[in-house]
């Protein structure tokens, strides 16, 4: 039997929980406020949420091109919204 925590699943729950701690913590710190790397972490985390816990990497390429074209999409919105002109 597998051992749990060599499992896909646990590494990448490992890796989003490390990136909500570093997202939180340049959130908190003065210095490292910069909020279009943490929409970036943010989408990042969605990405694998929906990649991975939804299993869009099992289906067909049409779900998974629209899935990542949808991600893209609205992180350089929300970017592009919040950098000052």
């Amino acid at each position: 039997m597998k051992s749990i925590f060599l499992q896909k699943n646990t590494a990448i729950w490992a890796l989003l929980a490390l990136a909500t701690v570093l997202s939180w913590y340049m959130g908190t710190d003065a210095v490292l406020n910069m909020p279009a790397a943490m929409l970036l972490i943010a989408f990042f985390k969605t990405r694998l949420v929906i990649i991975h816990f939804m299993e869009v990497d099992h289906a067909p390429l049409g779900l998974r091109l629209v899935c990542e074209a949808w991600g893209i999409v609205c992180c350089a919105a929300l970017i592009v919204l919040y950098l000052p002109s």
